[in-house]
């Protein structure tokens, strides 16, 4: 058995003030950000530097996801759910940074993400290429959902929101930012709606 991917992408997300104070934002917290991790604990599985910590902006992107959730159930083809949470964190990739194959919901605390989401920005003219998303679509095994080699490439347009099912495997392919400075990076705030 075959499932292909599904995701939603909707364009100009953001009014273009928002999108340039979260950019004035994430360079005044440059120092703030740390390097990510995984749950498993393996090297060079994910680079990137991530931000934890912003209120100024997680409650607006908690409720711009929650107002589009209409609209993703019915894309998606998934049961309409009230959210327990809707978690929310900011991410830069800069040069050489990426995330292998792995998907949003296979750890125990992980397991009631059902939705994952994420929102690019970044400056223009843009100072990176590469990462791009990678959703991988679905074969089953003795009933159990397993990657298949057939995959979908979903480029980081500025302003972009896609949103997708967490058991989807997926990865974020390098990204390459010849300056290596901050400011050229390939943010995003990203994150899961629990049910």
């Amino acid at each position: 058995m075959f499932q292909s991917a599904q995701w939603l992408q909707i364009q100009n997300f953001a009014s273009d003030e928002v999108r340039s104070q979260l950019l004035t934002y994430v360079l005044q917290q440059t120092p703030n950000f740390v390097a990510t991790t995984t749950s498993t604990g393996e090297n060079d599985y994910r680079r990137s530097m991530i931000l934890y910590d912003f209120p100024e902006f997680s409650n607006w992107m908690i409720q711009q996801v929650a107002s589009n959730l209409p609209e993703v159930f019915t894309q998606l083809n998934l049961t309409p759910f009230a959210p327990s949470q809707i978690e929310v964190q900011l991410t830069a990739h800069n040069d050489g940074n990426y995330y292998k194959v792995h998907n949003d919901n296979g750890s125990e605390d992980a397991a009631t993400r059902t939705i994952s989401y994420v929102y690019y920005f970044y400056r223009e003219p843009k100072g990176f290429s590469g990462g791009e998303l990678r959703l991988y679509d679905l074969a089953v095994d003795n009933s159990y959902y397993i990657q298949a080699d057939s995959h979908h490439t979903i480029e980081p347009f500025n302003n972009s929101i896609i949103f997708f099912p967490s058991h989807l495997m997926h990865e974020v392919m390098p990204v390459v930012c010849p300056s290596r400075s901050f400011a050229d990076s390939r943010f995003t705030l990203n994150g899961w709606i629990r049910q």
